[in-house]
């Protein structure tokens, strides 16, 4: 119950942040200011994005926009790799957490058994993703970007934009360690070498990771992949 609650709360409450900083970003500068016009102007904006999306053509724009970004960013076979992680994490994060949300038991039979074969597919991915892009992360490659750029990530408090190349390199490796903490625990879980308290350590952890993995996507998007 914690756990359902505590992850529903903080994934709204990301993307509610992420999605109203970018609503003020694109408002006249002298506007962007947490007020209640503004918010009632954002909850306007978000309807009408989401309602957007019961049109078949929007699903279309996103999933070309999408293709050609993995494209330009991950040339050649890697962007089968990029796929590859993106359809076996997104049936990870959808049966993980419906069935956290939802059922009592668990994930159990056949989803859990394709559950685990897409955690293959994307431990695989991911590691092969760390190999090609971690040295666009290191610190030093993060701060000469960010050297470069005068805008990104806007807090309205602050009425300030900072660096998105932080926050890409944040959201990078926390999504990197978080999914060797999954395929740890999920290893760890199936090894006949641990006793019942680690069990239930190993079963904690990997939902926290795939919690924290999520916060990490759901940033990633907005400061990677949408313009």
């Amino acid at each position: 119950m914690f756990f359902g609650i505590t992850s529903v709360l903080l994934i709204i409450a990301l993307n509610l942040r992420l999605t109203f900083g970018r609503f003020l970003k694109h408002l006249p500068e002298p506007e962007r200011e947490i007020s209640a016009d503004n918010f009632k102007e954002y909850i306007n904006w978000i309807v009408r994005w989401k309602l957007s999306f019961l049109r078949l053509k929007t699903w279309d724009r996103a999933l070309d926009y999408l293709i050609n970004w993995a494209k330009k960013e991950y040339p050649g076979w890697a962007a089968w790799v990029f796929y590859g992680l993106v359809l076996s994490y997104a049936y990870l994060a959808l049966s993980g957490f419906i069935f956290a949300w939802f059922v009592p038991r668990g994930l159990f039979g056949f989803p859990l058994l394709l559950h685990v074969a897409a955690g293959a597919l994307y431990a695989i991915c991911l590691t092969i993703i760390l190999f090609i892009k971690a040295r666009v992360y290191l610190p030093d490659k993060v701060a000469e970007k960010a050297s470069k750029e005068s805008s990104g990530f806007y807090c309205p408090f602050l009425r300030k934009s900072w660096p998105r190349p932080y926050f890409q390199a944040a959201a990078f490796w926390v999504f990197v360690l978080a999914g060797f903490l999954l395929a740890s625990s999920t290893l760890g879980s199936m090894l006949p070498y641990f006793n019942y308290p680690a069990q239930i350590f190993f079963f904690h952890l990997h939902r926290w990771s795939a919690l924290a993995s999520v916060l990490a996507a759901c940033l990633a998007i907005d400061v990677m992949i949408v313009e």
